[in-house]
């Protein structure tokens, strides 16, 4: 009897903390505030502020980080994270920013290398890299993330400068290697071992991406990410001011990075489909796409044991049970402001929401939104590397009774009471779940601004899966999504011309 009483009790608990654990999906944040969030070791830390959380200021030598310690999830059904950034102000503008991915059993965790270990990979054989890193997303500006590094007080594994095992092309720098922004991913690796570079793709350069080959050690050439070739700069200002500091969407500073880990299977092994987007302005990019990360293997590649040294090795990729994220940035010889904000984590097959950004409308009569316009469900969560999952959902599957507006209040995202109303400053909007249309009506006696704005989330129909996952669950609940209106004319007001309406 005592056996099944400690058997139910431990049972209990399970359930609880699975529970618990995912109860936490989605997860929105702003980032102005670092209530919620451990800083990383450091001998300063990272500061929450309007403008999101600031990473690095604009200061040599400088990495920081911070990580969300009270919200670990687990791999299996894989995750999208989103979140925007901005790179400002300094001098020489360097390193970059990457948000990474640990071992969620770390209760301390130990940031990486300064400088171009961007705070994740080890510096030396003395000097570790972040605490049981799984993964890294370098957004990286100055470009050497990627490289071999080979210098007397700082080595590690990488791209070799121009050698011939790399298929980086169009040398750009004085080194006889092509170099600066590039999204590049960083594998699994604790203490002085480990993190190899796993692909990367320059932003300016559409040619030249490379991939390590698990089999050879390697890296050997990629497919074109898309078919349309993209150039841009993870960074936009070319100044050393920070005029661009409250960049939204449409701005040419705007920048938001989209990491979806879809879990699936390739040659029989199980893993995760790996794509990351990046919207420019508002133009989105995809950078990575489908990469495929087994779960459990042995892959090889080439360690740096020394600053000449190099090794073949095998390393053992096994995904932990649990991750923390984390985002770290570092400045060197050259420096920047790096600055992310607006975090949203949520789970695959939820609804896909893209935001809707409506102009001239009018300032003084109502006005209908086709409010789910650009927003699909899914009834299953089987996926092959198909491309952008978005193209596979349909509006037929949302729930329309489900939707929920949400308002912005002192930078924390709170439900609406009435789930089908929200009101501004500036006007009521009411949602229809008979038509999944929104009604816009201005306030009457008020001077309109340039813009408002509200936002929604919406969950997938009932659809009970053979494994039992509930993809209409509130744990399937959508990000949220922002509607805003940019405001034109008085729609009464009629012109006269002589007397007559024109």
């Amino acid at each position: 009897m005592r056996k099944s009483f400690i058997l139910i009790i431990s049972l209990t608990l399970f359930l609880f903390c699975q529970t618990k654990l995912l109860a936490q999906f989605p997860y929105q944040s702003t980032l102005t505030s670092g209530n919620e969030f451990a800083q990383f070791n450091s001998k300063a830390s990272v500061t929450f502020d309007k403008n999101g959380a600031t990473l690095t200021p604009a200061t040599g030598s400088t990495t920081r980080g911070f990580y969300l310690n009270d919200l670990a999830f687990t791999v299996n059904r894989g995750f999208i994270i989103e979140f925007d950034y901005l790179m400002t102000g300094g001098s020489g503008f360097a390193d970059g920013l990457a948000l990474v991915l640990f071992d969620g059993l770390v209760t301390s965790p130990q940031m990486g290398s300064d400088g171009s270990g961007l705070g994740y990979s080890y510096k030396t054989s003395s000097s570790g890299g972040l605490s049981k890193g799984f993964l890294a997303v370098g957004v990286d500006l100055w470009g050497a993330f990627k490289f071999r590094r080979a210098e007397k007080d700082e080595y590690r594994n990488g791209i070799k400068n121009g050698a011939a095992n790399s298929t980086l092309t169009n040398p750009k720098d004085n080194k006889g290697a092509e170099a600066k922004s590039h999204v590049t991913i960083r594998g699994q690796g604790n203490g002085s071992k480990g993190y190899p570079v796993l692909i990367t793709q320059s932003t300016e350069d559409f040619e030249s991406r490379t991939q390590l080959d698990f089999s050879s050690g390697k890296y050997i050439a990629v497919p074109a990410p898309q078919e349309t070739p993209f150039n841009f700069s993870l960074r936009e200002n070319k100044k050393s001011n920070e005029d661009d500091i409250a960049a939204t969407y449409g701005h040419p500073s705007y920048r938001r990075v989209e990491i979806s880990m879809l879990p699936g299977e390739k040659n029989t092994l199980k893993g995760f489909y790996l794509s990351v987007d990046v919207l420019h302005g508002s133009s989105k990019s995809r950078v990575i796409k489908d990469y495929f990360l087994p779960d459990e293997a042995s892959i090889k590649y080439i360690e740096a044991t020394a600053q000449n040294k190099d090794i073949e090795e095998v390393l053992d990729l096994k995904a932990p049970n649990t991750f923390k994220i984390g985002f770290v940035a570092s400045t060197g010889g050259y420096n920047q402001k790096h600055i992310v904000r607006n975090l949203s984590l949520y789970m695959p097959f939820s609804p896909s929401i893209r935001d809707l950004f409506l102009t001239d409308i009018c300032k003084d009569v109502p006005t209908e939104i086709d409010i789910l316009a650009n927003s699909v469900g899914f009834d299953n969560n089987k996926y092959q590397g198909e491309g952008d999952m978005h193209d596979l959902g349909s509006s037929d599957f949302l729930d329309a009774y489900s939707f929920q507006f949400r308002t912005l209040v002192n930078g924390l995202y709170e439900d609406t009471a009435q789930p089908y109303i929200a009101t501004t400053n500036y006007g009521t909007y009411e949602y229809n779940p008979a038509t999944k249309k929104a009604i816009f009506t201005p306030k009457k006696g008020v001077a309109m601004p340039v813009s408002d704005q509200v936002f929604f989330t919406i969950r997938n129909k009932e659809k009970v899966l053979s494994d039992g996952t509930n993809l209409g669950s509130e744990q399937f609940r959508s990000n949220t999504g922002t509607v805003r209106l940019t405001f034109g004319v008085n729609c009464n007001e009629v012109l006269m011309v002589n007397g007559n309406s024109i």
